[in-house]
């Protein structure tokens, strides 16, 4: 059974990427981000708390000067506490334990635990007076000195993963009668979600093991205001999202990849894995993850075996760069069955940069007598530029699920498309990652028959799952051929208004599940379709010009509504959207959209701009076209090759075209 810490899930929800450098033994990576005044001996604190909890607990003699602390006839009885615990334990762990501290560590100790008393002094009495009993007060407060707690999570293919983790304290609050998780930080987080990601995971085990969601508290001990407070509701919205999380690092854990990239500018601004994590996660680390094979059968013929073409490449390639004044080391090439990847590394002595090289792409298409700006992109320890095949065979969406079988361990795989060494990229609609797709791309791009090729690849990649089709189409010529498609859930949409009304009714269809899954004690469908003996079938939307929508005032904001609800809740219920734009603008993909799709995928578009709106960041504008693509959003990005739909696709769905 897997095994993973609340620690090692704060790390992954911190940056996902750092997470998969824990795993392989670098710890450097716990450090990454981490703030505070630097004067706070943190550990040293928490083995103070740890002692003074232990004995208030254990210790009969620690134990019964506490009861005569709490029975001081002090009307004010926090002073009493507060001398009770400066006296019997932070002077003698000072005096034991000073010589090895500076003034500003021992001032800044000081401080946090006179912040930390106060908050027990607080929690212990109210108004000044003592609620109830002192013994039984204490043994009610301090109930357990032990925090180590484990829970096991189903995920949603029905694999079992461990959860641990020790709270800095689990108390008792007397006045509201409630649990309560207690965690010590130094200073507050630029975004206080990290810290709240972290502490919510105690919470979910303590809601575990009493059944119970208690309430949280973070103490910040170097903030001149400490104490952050959650009520139970708020810390229950946030384990109700804990599924993805688990199941993302799970996936890391395991040495799957691709693994997503950090969200947050500013923590990848300070990184020092920022240079090599883009490619350190699509190839083999030391350690537990574990490079991908490559497939052994079917590479369409096209996968050159003839080096000769791609030394030709690079040889020409740093002399075009000799002759700008830049110069480059060669690093190798990769063939591929429509590119060759040549790998140059500049010459830092000389000053050579990235941008350097990138600003004469037009100088190096005509010194490789290239039909077009290559794609010149930023690796590992090197730099790529993609040479196109004079002549290249697209795979069909069979071939594509043949060579990317062994590469998955999904619950509803599919075929998403060649990498640029030939193997296989395969998706995972039940992953949380890539339940929803926006797909972008200019008029001669391959977007329409991406599309396509992704409605055959999930069919034909799930025999034994299932899955049912709406397909909206506008435009009345991507699915024309799909009349009799057997997955269709219904005739093929190509009335705008009829599309809202049908994504309006799934909307509804998607809370029914829900409370079916509540009623029946289930989490997700997965888990539901595991176990139970009628399943419940996933239906994927498809919207292939959902701009014929957005930009109808009367339809925009249901439309944004739709898709709101379905990217947030629908993969639980299993349903899953693709929508799909040739004029991905600030217009058509609006902020909504974007946040509420996880994969993206950019095909040839007309501007880097264009590029921007669908990855945040440029390079699809030179692309080659016809399935050429950009795949990001919540995987690293990189460039794949889609499929062509081949009439031995449609009759493996059990469709046969007819002949024109």
């Amino acid at each position: 059974m897997l095994r993973l810490f609340v620690s090692e899930l704060h790390l992954c929800q911190h940056c996902p990427r750092l997470f998969g450098y824990a795993c392989t033994g670098d710890k450097i990576a716990w450090k990454v981000g981490h703030k505070g005044s630097g004067n706070l001996p943190g550990k040293r604190f928490h083995t103070f708390a740890d002692q003074v909890f232990r004995h208030i607990t254990k210790d009969k003699t620690s134990q019964r000067t506490f009861i005569n602390a709490l029975q001081s006839p002090d009307p004010d009885i926090s002073g009493s506490i507060q001398e009770f615990i400066k006296n019997e334990f932070f002077i003698p762990y000072l005096a034991k334990h000073a010589h090895r501290l500076s003034y500003e560590q021992i001032e800044a100790f000081a401080l946090a635990c006179e912040r930390w008393i106060t908050y027990l002094s607080v929690l212990i009495s109210s108004d000044g007076t003592v609620i109830g009993d002192p013994k039984e007060l204490i043994s009610t407060i301090f109930h357990s000195s032990e925090y180590s707690m484990s829970s096991d999570f189903t995920c949603d293919d029905g694999e079992v993963v461990r959860i641990s983790g020790r709270p800095d304290a689990l108390l008792f609050d007397p006045g509201s009668k409630e649990p309560v998780v207690l965690e010590y930080k130094g200073r507050k987080e630029s975004d206080p979600t990290q810290d709240l990601a972290q502490t919510s995971l105690y919470a979910w085990l303590v809601a575990q093991s009493v059944g119970i969601v208690p309430r949280v508290d973070m103490l910040y001990l170097e903030e001149p205001s400490p104490l952050v407070r959650y009520d139970s509701s708020a810390i229950k919205a946030l384990i109700d999202n804990h599924s993805s999380l688990i199941t993302l690092a799970r996936r890391i854990k395991e040495g799957q990849l691709p693994v997503p990239k950090c969200k947050d500018p500013e923590l990848c601004r300070i990184c020092p894995f920022i240079s090599t994590c883009e490619a350190d996660f699509e190839i083999v680390l030391p350690g537990k993850l574990k490079k991908q094979e490559k497939p052994t059968t079917h590479q369409d013929d096209v996968l050159l075996s003839d080096s000769g073409k791609g030394e030709e490449y690079l040889s020409r390639l740093v002399e075009t760069l000799r002759l700008l004044s830049i110069p480059v080391l060669p690093a190798g090439h990769t063939t591929g069955p429509r590119f060759i990847r040549l790998k140059i590394v500049p010459d830092l002595s000389k000053r050579v940069t990235f941008s350097k090289i990138t600003n004469r792409a037009v100088d190096i298409q005509l010194g490789l007598s290239l039909p077009a700006p290559p794609l010149i992109q930023a690796q590992s320890g090197y730099i790529s530029c993609d040479v196109p095949h004079d002549d290249w065979k697209p795979s069909d969406v069979r071939s594509l699920i043949q060579d990317g079988k062994t590469l998955s361990r999904s619950v509803c795989p599919f075929p998403i498309g060649r990498k640029i060494d030939g193997t296989v990229m395969m998706g995972d609609l039940a992953d949380p990652v890539m339940t929803s797709c926006l797909i972008g791309g200019t008029s001669g791009s391959g977007k329409s028959e991406f599309i396509r090729s992704l409605v055959i690849g999930i069919t034909l990649a799930n025999p034994k799952t299932p899955v049912s089709f709406i397909l909206i189409d506008p435009k009345r010529v991507t699915f024309t051929d799909f009349v009799s498609f057997p997955s269709l859930f219904m005739p093929v949409i190509m009335d705008p208004d009829k599309a809202m009304e049908v994504l309006e009714a799934c909307v509804k269809e998607m809370e029914v599940r829900y409370m079916h899954l509540e009623k029946t004690g289930y989490s997700n469908i997965s888990d539901y379709n595991i176990r139970q003996p009628e399943p419940m079938t996933r239906r994927i939307l498809v919207i292939d010009e959902y701009a014929d929508l957005i930009m109808n005032k009367t339809t925009k904001e249901a439309l944004e509504t739709a898709i709101q609800k379905i990217g947030q809740k629908g993969r639980a219920a299993g349903f899953h959207l693709i929508l799909a734009t040739q004029r991905p603008d600030a217009r058509i993909i609006t902020g909504v959209i974007k946040a509420n799709l996880q994969l993206k995928i950019a095909l040839k578009v007309t501007s880097p701009s264009n590029s921007r709106i669908i990855l945040d960041e440029s390079g699809a504008e030179c692309l080659a076209g016809y399935g050429d693509m950009l795949i990001g959003g919540s995987v690293p990005i990189q460039r794949l090759q889609g499929a062509l739909v081949s009439d031995g696709d449609f009759s493996a769905c059990g469709v046969k075209k007819s002949l024109s």
